[in-house]
């Protein structure tokens, strides 16, 4: 099983977040592997220039055959049953999974062409830290539903 990298700009800063990304990791690391990396945020002040920065310090660290899942406002706005079911036919194509949660500026046009599904959490806007626990807490939730367990009612 590939299993999934979640690739986010900047650290995560606030430690009960950080502790329930960590949670939800360990949770869904039962069943597949899961891989959290941080990448530095960009050193541009301009935001045009930071979201280029940060699109190329993603791109270098996607393989050709990575699966690769953007969180973008104007993605699809699945209900968790329907992610769950994405998340499947992900998994069952045995090419690793990469999601990604942009720098403040967003994400640049250059991502988004790479990109092979756009991933929505919410209407609403949360910040960054808080879209990372999300979506642990959603890939976690999604392998429950996957495996018929008992967390999702």
């Amino acid at each position: 099983m590939a299993g999934v990298v979640f690739l986010f700009i900047g650290k995560t800063k606030e430690g009960f977040i950080r502790d329930g990304i960590e949670k939800y990791a360990r949770l869904a690391g039962h069943y597949l592997p899961v891989d959290i990396r941080e990448i530095k945020g960009a050193t541009a002040k301009d935001p045009d220039a930071a979201k280029e920065e940060e699109a190329e310090s993603v791109l270098g660290r996607l393989s050709p055959g990575d699966i690769v899942v953007l969180l973008d406002e104007h993605g699809k706005n699945p209900v968790s049953v329907d992610f769950a079911a994405e998340m499947g036919r992900l998994i069952e194509q045995g090419r690793r999974t990469v999601f990604v949660i942009g720098g403040p500026f967003g994400l640049s046009d250059k991502l988004r062409r790479r990109a092979d599904y756009l991933l929505s959490l919410s209407r609403l806007t949360f910040t960054h830290e808080m879209a990372r626990l999300i979506l642990l807490e959603q890939v976690y939730r999604a392998m429950t539903i996957l495996k018929g367990k008992t967390y999702h009612y």
